[in-house]
């Protein structure tokens, strides 16, 4: 592995070679994209059980100045072990001094993406109500153990790959935190809501709270689901195209007709989640059984295909989306190689002529094409730290640590 420095940050950002071996188990495949964390990696188990298993490896740079967010997401992760909605963590560590990893299960699509694929860019009701009960029951699962995501939306859920994708993930903890710790009796409490808290979450689906610089708490994470919910179902929440600076107004006034294309039951949901103090304790169960009625009303089945599914509603359309786009990325291809035949015919005296500046253009190219299109590691302050990541703030979830498989070793953390 070694570090190289991107262009739109001075922190440098870990890389790691194609076939390079991770502790001495997981052997890179290909770079699966980027983001906040910074680089995403397929990988392949090459020893122990499972061998021949893909997973996908986050690798980010650790720097003073910045969280260490795949580090908060790995103990939040190795906490979620025992719920179906949450990654398997099979690896986290640091195979060198200034680089944090995380190994975990691969994820298929964003709900989000999906969404956006369809005609109406929104889901069937059927598969809107089925998709929010599952990413009700994650939220549910996290706030058990005394998280809170934050930043609750479309985008932040996936399903999952083989056996598992008609079950929805919660991934991207990056601004997750504990509502509950310690007090001096030795029992858990809510912590004190601050007098001004931090903006954090995505405007488009923040609670009205959250604009106000209210202290977030599950509450919060349960306007942002009914957020999601509505634009599941409609294709667009109101305030869309709202500057920021209006963003607030136009929740307060959307509130009387924000669920008129949404079922009857959507009021009542909204009704309880609105009326919740920062303390307060959600009725998961209300809301399960408010969107499982609309199930039995409709007479939806939990097992029928959902929209992308084959026998979904938009299976079609979105298999057609598909093949153009490979049609696409074959013609594209086609005319690389095209072109690079052509390069390859140029005489030797134009290419010692000429080829100099075109090779180090290349060559700067290929740097950019790995590293330079990251953005840098997003968080800083708010997000979880390593150092809040202690037992003691912790509610302890019955199920415990039971299915965790995590490795270790000498070099990795425990």
């Amino acid at each position: 592995m070694s570090p190289s420095s991107s262009s739109t940050s001075s922190i440098p950002k870990p890389s790691f070679k194609i076939d390079e071996i991770i502790n001495n188990s997981w052997k890179i495949v290909k770079e699966l994209g980027s983001g906040g964390c910074g680089i995403v990696y397929e990988v392949e188990r090459i020893r122990g059980t499972n061998m021949g298993m893909h997973a996908a490896m986050k690798a980010e740079t650790i720097d003073k100045n910045y969280s260490e967010t795949l580090a908060a997401e790995a103990l939040v992760l190795r906490r979620m072990q025992w719920s179906s909605h949450f990654c398997r963590i099979y690896l986290a560590g640091r195979p060198s001094p200034n680089c944090n990893i995380i190994v975990m299960s691969l994820v298929g699509r964003s709900l989000s993406w999906l969404r956006r694929q369809n005609p109406s860019q929104r889901f069937t009701l059927s598969t809107a109500i089925r998709l929010g009960i599952q990413c009700l029951e994650a939220i549910k699962d996290l706030h058990s153990i005394g998280i809170i995501h934050r930043d609750v939306k479309g985008s932040n859920f996936a399903i999952g790959q083989g056996n598992l994708c008609r079950t929805v993930h919660m991934i991207d903890f990056g601004f997750a935190r504990f509502y509950l710790t310690r007090g001096l009796d030795g029992n858990l409490h809510h912590r004190n809501p601050r007098q001004k808290a931090p903006y954090l979450g995505t405007d488009r689906y923040c609670s009205v709270f959250v604009h106000m610089r209210k202290e977030q708490g599950r509450r919060d994470d349960l306007w942002s689901f009914l957020y999601m919910l509505v634009e599941f179902i409609v294709g667009q929440l109101p305030w869309r195209s709202s500057p920021y600076k209006n963003l607030l107004s136009k929740k307060l006034q959307s509130e009387e007709y924000l669920l008129r294309n949404c079922p009857l039951e959507f009021y009542a949901i909204f009704d309880h989640i609105r009326y919740l103090n920062y303390s307060a304790r959600p009725n998961y169960a209300l809301i399960t059984r408010k969107l499982s009625g609309i199930c039995q009303r409709k007479r939806y089945a939990l097992d029928d295909p959902y929209d992308w599914e084959e026998g979904g509603r938009y299976y079609e359309e979105i298999s057609l989306q598909k093949v153009d786009k490979t049609k696409m990325k074959t013609k594209t291809k086609c005319i690389i190689d095209e072109n690079n035949d052509k390069l390859a015919k140029l005489k030797v005296e134009e290419i010692e002529q000429n080829g100099k500046q075109q090779t180090d253009e290349m060559q700067s190219n290929h740097k950019l094409h790995d590293l330079a299109h990251i953005s840098s590691i997003i968080q800083k302050d708010e997000s979880i730290r390593l150092s809040n990541l202690n037992e003691s703030e912790i509610l302890t979830h019955n199920n415990g640590l039971q299915n965790c498989s995590t490795e270790t070793s000498p070099n990795f953390m425990h």
